[in-house]
């Protein structure tokens, strides 16, 4: 047997899920129901058509994304949250209820979601189709909430954030402080990153692991020259670089490619947390909140080409089956 194989595979070749992905499934489930809810009673009390039409795109979305929930939580046998009602209607509507109170607590009930995704993003790791479908709904919700967030600025809903100011002006669009913090945060990480990788290369022994490491240096070091550039046009102070070279006198056979792994992985991870918040607090320039949506993208495909690398090496840790008689 595969190291791969007793990750997804019982016995007759049946799918399967851990303890934790039976979790991911009923919770996401649930929260999306409760969306939809949120969604159709809002939609009753909507006055603009613009936003009647932000508010069924979001919900023919969540629908999608609740027939493939309810689809693996039956395939998987899950005792699955209540659904409910079909609909929510008003036979009159309230003028109290504003478009814009609508608009912050929908996209209120979006941002803590967005944490919801990234949990079970991260504790999906046995079975990979479902990790593909969390990875879809994370990648959709972002798409969502990015739409629902620019028709909110344009209707002038969303209060500017204190500037981050300069000694000379900028005549583009300018930064907040938050977006000039999250350019700077960007940047440490990754000179941390940077350093632990070459760190690791120095004791790594398999050849595999060697080559994904010198590959992760060089889309790192390519990241850091955007984001030093980016720093650069608008003044942001840059963090301190790391040495040019990384060496120590740590005996090799003490260091395990194992262990190694897992700190990469779980830097991984903590990049895509990253990337969330700075992409929910990017609300003043819309080119920096691109750059974050693309670094968010290109983390998502690492994160789950490192999954299925460290199974196929038998380094990730083995998760109880769903189901499986202990």
């Amino acid at each position: 047997m595969t190291p791969t194989s007793i990750f997804k595979r019982a016995r007759g070749g049946r799918e399967q899920i851990d303890i934790q992905e039976a979790y991911n499934i009923w919770n996401l489930l649930k929260a999306r129901y409760l969306s939809a809810q949120t969604v159709q009673l809002f939609s009753n009390f909507v006055h603009d058509r613009d936003l009647s039409i932000v508010l069924n795109t979001l919900l023919t979305h969540f629908k999608q994304q609740i027939d493939i929930l309810e689809k693996e939580g039956r395939k998987f046998k899950i005792t699955l949250p209540t659904r409910p009602p079909l609909d929510i209607k008003f036979s009159t509507s309230i003028n109290d209820i504003t478009d814009e109170y609508i608009y912050h607590k929908i996209i209120a009930d979006m941002m803590a979601q967005l944490f919801s995704l990234t949990h079970a993003l991260r504790s999906t790791t046995t079975n990979d189709t479902l990790r593909v479908h969390v990875i879809n709904d994370l990648t959709g919700h972002i798409k969502d909430f990015e739409m629902l967030y620019k028709y909110g600025k344009m209707k002038g809903w969303e209060e500017p954030p204190p500037a981050y100011k300069t000694a000379t002006p900028v005549m583009r669009e300018q930064l907040s402080t938050a977006e000039a913090f999250h350019i700077w945060d960007h940047i440490a990480q990754r000179y941390d990153q940077l350093e632990l990788t070459a760190f690791f290369h120095g004791f790594a022994h398999d050849l595999d692991f060697r080559a994904i490491l010198l590959a992760g240096q060089t889309i790192l070091n390519k990241q850091v020259s955007m984001l030093e550039q980016y720093a650069l046009n608008f003044e942001v102070t840059l963090p301190k670089r790391p040495a040019a070279s990384v060496k120590s006198p740590i005996d090799p056979e003490t260091m395990t490619d194992k262990m190694m792994f897992s700190y990469i992985f779980n830097g991984i991870i903590g990049s895509v947390d990253l990337h969330i918040k700075a992409i929910i607090e990017t609300i003043k320039n819309d080119a920096l909140r691109q750059i974050w949506l693309n670094l968010f993208k290109e983390e998502l495909q690492m994160y789950d080409k490192y999954v299925k690398y460290g199974k196929m090496k038998g380094w990730t840790k083995v998760v109880p089956i769903y189901g499986e008689p202990v």
